[in-house]
């Protein structure tokens, strides 16, 4: 067998292990290598995110946490966009590594060639214990499409500023249409108006094409 599919699959038995269980037990379903809590209006997405520089002797791995509320980004960017038919925690309009919400910070696992089996319980019970304090618990927050347009519309508390998106202009846009569809105009308009007054240069062009074809009035 590959050296290199040796590591890929202790990893995947180390999750299968420790993780599956705690994430199932929460509501989530397998869907390829990506954990997915659908709850209607949006998913919940965990996934292993893994080191481009692995070998045969060493593989890295992190975890990804998305948060995905279908069509936003698409009426943002681009209406006419196909939308990911699996998406992936990065395709999510909130997106966070889970140690990032944690005083450790980001936290990158390493199995080697060399391991001993403890190794895997070792990696095993701190991948359970981050699900359980720090990647749930972000889920949890958002249950639904106003909790996610409260989160963007709100200024950014210190422990979340790892959460993607961190250009306030992406937060206010992508609010101001979950708060058209929960029909709040009024919400809608405070945060298209935040954001048009602002005199700093947009880095891209996205936000002023989507300014200038956008109403919070439209049906």
């Amino acid at each position: 067998m590959n050296p290199k599919r040796v590591l890929r699959d202790r990893m995947s038995h180390i999750f299968k292990t420790w993780v599956t269980p705690t994430l199932h037990e929460a509501g989530f379903k397998k869907r390829g290598s990506v954990y997915v809590r659908d709850l209607g209006s949006l998913q919940h997405l965990f996934q292993h995110e893994s080191d481009d520089l692995n070998t045969a002797e060493k593989y890295s791995f992190t975890t990804n946490c998305g948060v995905y509320v279908p069509g936003v980004f698409p009426e943002f960017a681009n209406p006419h966009l196909e939308e990911p038919k699996a998406p992936q925690p990065p395709d999510g309009i909130l997106n966070v590594r889970p140690g990032m919400l944690t005083p450790a910070g980001d936290t990158w696992w390493e199995l080697t060639s060399s391991d001993g089996p403890e190794k895997d319980d070792e990696v095993g019970q701190e991948l359970r214990r981050l699900v359980e304090v720090a990647a749930l618990p972000f889920f949890d927050r958002f249950r639904d499409e106003r909790a996610v347009a409260e989160f963007l519309s709100q200024p950014r508390r210190k422990e979340d500023r790892h959460v993607m998106p961190f250009e306030e202009t992406f937060e206010l846009c992508y609010a101001a249409i979950l708060w058209k569809r929960l029909g709040c105009k009024d919400r809608c308009r405070e945060c298209i108006e935040r954001e048009r007054s602002k005199t700093k240069k947009r880095y891209s062009p996205l936000p002023e094409k989507f300014l200038a074809r956008f109403s919070c009035d439209d049906d």
